[in-house]
Order: structure tokens, then sequence, then C-alpha cells
């Protein structure tokens, strides 16, 4: 009986909150780390599994990051949205990218990016903003710009992202009817 009563809460509040977020949100439950579970508001915007990474656990929900603390992978961490400042990708020399996260305390949390990192660090960062009440980035774009020639960049990332089989042909449609309005 406690469980159709949450679902219904869950779903009632899905409906309210679908529109609301800068990327789309699933009511599908997963294991979260250390026998966490989602609020009845909370919702399950992308895995690691999403993006195509083999990092565990790297979850992002409408309130929280679940993420390694650090690049041995080891210990995790669960960060509130909300108390996040920073959402960096840092790009080194050799090897591989890595995604940085600062919370309001200055601690970091971070994690290896092999592959798509410019889009881990932006759908993140859309999620951050969309919990600090801002605007919130395209999850296709780092940068958000509106000179001509950045929007032909935020296009042909976009494409490569539609390519590489990130994004379905719907997605790729709405984000580019998006860019192509900017003034």
């Amino acid at each position: 009986m406690a469980d159709a009563g949450r679902e219904a809460r869950r779903r009632e509040a899905f409906a309210q909150l679908e529109s609301s977020f800068p990327l789309s949100i699933s009511m599908t439950d997963v294991g979260l780390p250390a026998g966490a579970r989602l609020d009845d508001d909370e919702f399950v915007v992308r895995t690691s599994k999403d993006w195509r990474l083999s990092i565990k656990p790297l979850i992002l929900t409408t309130k929280r990051l679940f993420c390694p603390s650090d690049l041995t992978g080891r210990s995790s961490v669960a960060l509130r949205l909300s108390d996040v400042r920073s959402v960096t990708l840092r790009k080194h020399w050799v090897g591989f990218s890595t995604i940085v996260v600062e919370n309001v305390d200055r601690r970091q949390a971070s994690f290896a990016s092999h592959i798509n990192g410019p889009l881990v660090r932006s759908d993140i960062a859309a999620m951050v903003d969309a919990a600090h009440g801002s605007a919130a980035p395209s999850p296709s774009a780092a940068a958000s710009s509106s000179e001509a020639t950045d929007r032909y960049e935020q296009l042909r990332e976009l494409g490569e992202l539609k390519q590489s089989g990130v994004l379905s042909e719907a997605e790729f449609e709405k984000e580019k009817a998006r860019i192509l309005k900017q003034p």
C-alpha cells in the first residue's frame, strides 16, 4: 500500500517537473550507491550508461550527482546539485580528460571521461544551473555565445553527437531548432 502511494506521488511530481528541466528526466528507478533512494520528487536524468561510460557509480538526478570522489574510483560521493559551484572539463596532454566538480565547501570530486567529456560536463552543468534557478545551457553546447561562428560550432558539435549515436534524431532536431532560433 505504501509503495502505491509513493508511485502516485512520483507520477504527480513527474508530471509537474517534466517540462521545467533543461534535459529529459525519467521515472525509472535505479540502484543508487550505499542504499540511497530517490526522493519522491527526484528523477533520473543520466547514468554512466547513457553517456557510454563504464564509470560506477555515475548517476545524475534532478537533485543530486552520484560520482567517484577521485580518479581511483574506490569511493563515491553524493553531491546536492544546489551545492555545486563549478563543473569543469580538464583536458590533458596525454591520457584521458577529467571532469572536476567543485562543491560550495571547495571540496572536489573528479572522474575520468574517456569519451563524451564535453557532453557529460554540459549535462551536469545544465542540471546545476537548473538547481540554482538560472538559465541552463544546452546539453549539446558547452558555450552559448550569440556570435554566428559560435552557432556554427554548436551545430557542428551537435552533428557529431548525433553521428556518434549520443543523440537521437528527435533530440538532434529539437536542439538544432533551438540553436537556429538564437539571435
